[in-house]
């Protein structure tokens, strides 16, 4: 019986999801097209029908790293300590729902070997500082926010407290649930940051 034949599409995204698979479970240096091929037993030609190569799959990799990730500008809401929580809760969602994208994000080898996606993962975490550094600016001129807190620091805190933990949860299997440890961290951080509402 002939294996039915998928669409472009599909292909794509059966190759997209073996490939996080595979940099999940062998490491990214095993991530050949060969490997790929074997994985989804077709050929290596079926493989190039729809990547040129493999930067070309890692190109896409990160563009579904960029898309899977939440932005300000979905979230509706003038209240800018309220809207970077919903953010962050959003992000947190996303973790949680694409485990193995969610770790690819923090692992800076897979982008060593290509200057350019480099380059382009480099300005989009940069983007996403930016946007995080202006929400505490904006909390601190709304009285939200505590004045003596450095809206940069904050930003490196928060991020660099999520990529640890989202390490530990790759290292762990995901055996653990990382929705708490995230807003755990999340709790803590607006424990110093945040100003207490008066009555």
């Amino acid at each position: 019986m002939s294996k039915t034949r998928k669409s472009s599409p599909e292909r794509k995204k059966e190759i997209l999801e073996v490939v996080q698979k595979i940099i999940y479970e062998d490491g990214f240096y095993n991530l050949t097209i060969r490997n790929i091929a074997r994985k989804l037993d077709i050929s290596e030609a079926a493989i190039y029908r729809h990547f040129s190569d493999k930067e070309d799959i890692i190109d896409r990799l990160t563009d579904l790293v960029f898309n899977q990730e939440c932005s300000f500008k979905k979230i509706n809401d003038n209240n800018s300590v309220k809207l970077l929580k919903k953010f962050i809760e959003q992000q947190i969602d996303k973790f949680e729902n694409n485990p193995y994208l969610s770790t690819i994000s923090f692992q800076d080898d897979i982008f060593r070997e290509y200057p350019r996606i480099k380059k382009k993962f480099i300005n989009h975490q940069k983007e996403r500082e930016d946007q995080i550094v202006k929400m505490i600016n904006e909390g601190i001129k709304e009285g939200l926010i505590r004045d003596d807190i450095n809206p940069k620091a904050f930003a490196s805190i928060y991020m660099g407290s999520i990529r640890i933990a989202v390490s530990k949860w790759k290292n762990d299997k995901f055996s653990h649930p990382i929705r708490k440890v995230l807003f755990d961290i999340k709790e803590e951080l607006f424990k110093y940051v945040e100003l207490e509402e008066e009555n």
